[in-house]
């Protein structure tokens, strides 16, 4: 489009073609943004081949999450630099839950198996990345609701640190625990979009892993009351260590270490639900218009801000912040790690159902059973990202990508990004050894 042999305008009516023909089973877009998204391509059209060649997103369909508009200081960047929003994405209500569904707009499904969960809260953006309906989505994450169903449907994402991506999301960012972030295939789209996003555009190319970078591999259940509280399947440890491998084949040294976890059990109840809290109140949303379920989690979150929750201060929660945040540290120091690389999830995504209908146990169990890893980035703070490594198969049979998440220290993006492009490119490698050995 650069070049001006294809049109932002045609790249529109393809994506629209897509999703006409996938989205009524997948159930990705609440909305499809017409009228914007025709003005945007024909924006890009009417520009000259210098002006295009200048736009690093020429004509690139884009897919935004409900919980941001088109003029959110996070979505502005992407379409001055010419990117095309084409609709809007489902999420679970007040953005709660690890699946994404609705009374309002239904069930969003996954495309590599239509039964289950395309994870949440950013499922729709998700679903229509790996569905190829879009190439690039943008969503949230303020438990893991981007690496969530990033895993989920087999994609790439990252959750920036605070600060490095501008973004006005409910709740004063959910209580400063949310960060907005890009959707992609690869990682090179995902490091594209974030520099555009933070308006950082050394953040695009992505080098070599920094020399001397030492990752600590952690594969244990993060979610403990004395014992392993949510079991950690095989296929998800076994993909955490075929990243640790491919990384070793690099030169890169990888220390098996245990990753802690919150000395108070409450930690990451407190904040979530404090968080959901906090997002209700700054949408006006009254108890009586939430499911049974989000209304349960509300009312619990109210009982707990009040107590400090979500808030500054000394309060219990922010200690058990703070003592969380010490401990990672220290853990680190002792084995000399810089980043940590764990599995992204636990098991397969829950089944593709009317989650919202359930009662509030049976769907906080379900998301905390296969994602119990993702929490600890953003109490802490810290930048996250989950790249595809490895595969499994669904209880129906499907073909699953199976992914691990990397967590490294505030203003570590470059590196986050280095080591996920490199267990891309070592995986991808692997991967057509094995094809080419088979002799297909």
């Amino acid at each position: 489009m650069r070049s001006g042999a294809a049109t932002a305008t045609e790249s529109l009516d393809a994506a629209l073609g897509r999703i006409a023909h996938l989205d009524p089973a997948l159930r990705a877009f609440t909305t499809l943004l017409g009228a914007d998204g025709r003005a945007a391509a024909a924006a890009v059209d009417a520009r000259d081949a210098t002006e295009r060649s200048g736009l690093s997103l020429a004509g690139v369909p884009l897919a935004v999450k409900s919980t941001v508009s088109l003029d959110n200081p996070v979505i502005a960047p992407l379409l001055a630099a010419g990117a095309v929003p084409v609709g809007i994405t489902a999420a679970p209500q007040l953005c709660t839950w690890g699946m994404t569904d609705s009374e309002e707009h239904g069930i969003t499904r996954n495309p590599h198996d239509e039964a289950l969960s395309a994870g949440g809260s950013s499922g729709g953006s998700a679903a229509a990345v790996a569905s190829g309906m879009v190439p690039l989505a943008v969503g949230d994450d303020g438990m893991g609701s981007l690496r969530i169903p990033a895993a989920a449907c087999g994609i790439v994402t990252i959750k920036p640190g605070p600060g490095v991506v501008p973004t006005r999301l409910a709740g004063d960012n959910w209580g400063r625990l949310a960060e907005s972030g890009p959707l992609a295939r690869t990682v090179g789209d995902v490091a594209l979009a974030l520099s555009v996003m933070a308006g950082r555009p050394e953040l695009a190319s992505v080098g070599p892993v920094p020399g001397g970078t030492r990752v600590g591999l952690s594969t244990i259940s993060p979610i403990r009351l004395g014992r392993d509280l949510v079991r950690v399947r095989e296929p998800w440890t076994r993909a955490a260590r075929e990243a640790a491998a491919l990384l070793r084949a690099r030169d890169l040294v990888v220390v098996e270490t245990p990753l802690p976890s919150p000395r108070d059990p409450v930690l990451y109840l407190a904040r979530w639900t404090s968080a959901v809290a906090r997002a209700a109140e700054d949408e006006n949303l009254p108890l009586s218009a939430m499911e049974r379920r989000t209304r349960h989690h509300a009312l619990l979150g109210r009982t707990v801000f009040r107590h400090g929750g979500a808030d500054d201060g000394d309060t219990r929660w922010n200690r058990a912040t703070e003592a969380l945040r010490t401990e990672v540290e220290r853990a680190m120091d002792a084995a000399g790690v810089d980043v940590w690389l764990t599995p992204a999830l636990a098991d397969v995504p829950p089944e593709a159902t009317e989650w919202h209908r359930r009662s509030w146990g049976r769907s906080l169990w379900a998301s905390m059973r296969f994602s119990p890893f993702t929490p600890l980035a953003n109490v802490l703070g810290w930048p996250a990202m989950s790249v595809p490594c490895g595969r499994t198969v669904t209880p129906a049979g499907r073909d699953l990508p199976t992914s691990v998440q990397l967590i490294g220290r505030p203003g570590s993006e470059t590196t986050l990004l280095a080591l996920a492009s490199a267990i891309e490119q070592a995986g991808a490698i692997d991967q057509a050894g094995a094809i080419d050995q088979a002799g297909t």
